[in-house]
């Protein structure tokens, strides 16, 4: 038999619902449910199952809530790029993800957002442009990026996602650069004389994200 009493406190801590109603919704005396709740089994296989099926009922009202509470939410979040501050829904007009748009003179990305715990930190997803990176990542795909608190510890062979100071955003595998304070940019596009190793100096970027998963668009 389940534990219903399990489940009768956490009913109540997630909807904040007070003994007193559910006593009342379910005509069982409150001075029961409170027994149940500490640990004591019913004596009554009805009033077990009257309580049963209200919470199966009141958890399923918490789920369809929890769910369309995330639904309404902004599809897209403002990244800052020059602090660790959390990102915020974009709520001003449709701007595209990649895009770069200033808020009180800050510059901010604008990604989509991603509710996906076992992806592990994730700051949101943009979308792959062009082909500079095929086969690895297609034009179309969207990535996850996590930004980075410290631009000079990156990991040689790595994927970046790179904002210069035209405020341009690409994907690269990264290397040292041959110059100091530099790093080398490469695609994986087999077609390298299309698209050529680039070196950039650190101080002509405005922020670099660690690539995570790729997510491939149907």
């Amino acid at each position: 038999m389940t534990d219903i009493g399990v489940r009768l406190r956490e009913f109540r801590i997630r909807s904040g619902t007070k003994m007193p109603v559910i006593a009342t919704e379910t005509g069982i005396a409150k001075e029961t449910l409170y027994k149940w709740e500490k640990g004591t089994k019913p004596s009554k296989i009805e009033d077990y199952f009257i309580l049963k099926a209200y919470l199966d009922k009141m958890e399923g009202k918490l789920e369809e809530e929890a769910f369309e509470t995330e639904n309404q939410k902004p599809s897209t979040l403002r990244l800052s790029l020059r602090n660790n501050r959390p990102a915020v829904p974009q709520t001003d007009g449709k701007v595209a993800t990649g895009s770069i748009i200033f808020s009180n003179n800050e510059p901010e990305l604008i990604v989509d957002r991603i509710n996906a715990p076992f992806l592990g930190v994730v700051d949101g997803v943009v979308e792959v442009n062009g082909d500079s990176m095929e086969p690895t990542f297609s034009n179309g795909y969207r990535i996850t990026i996590t930004r980075l608190t410290d631009n000079w510890i990156l990991f040689s062979g790595q994927y970046y996602y790179i904002i210069d100071t035209n405020w341009q955003g690409i994907i690269r595998r990264v290397y040292q650069g041959e110059k100091d304070n530099s790093i080398r940019l490469v695609s994986d596009n087999p077609d390298q004389s299309k698209f050529p190793p680039m070196e950039r100096n650190l101080d002509q970027i405005e922020a670099i994200f660690k690539v995570g998963a790729a997510i491939i668009k149907y």
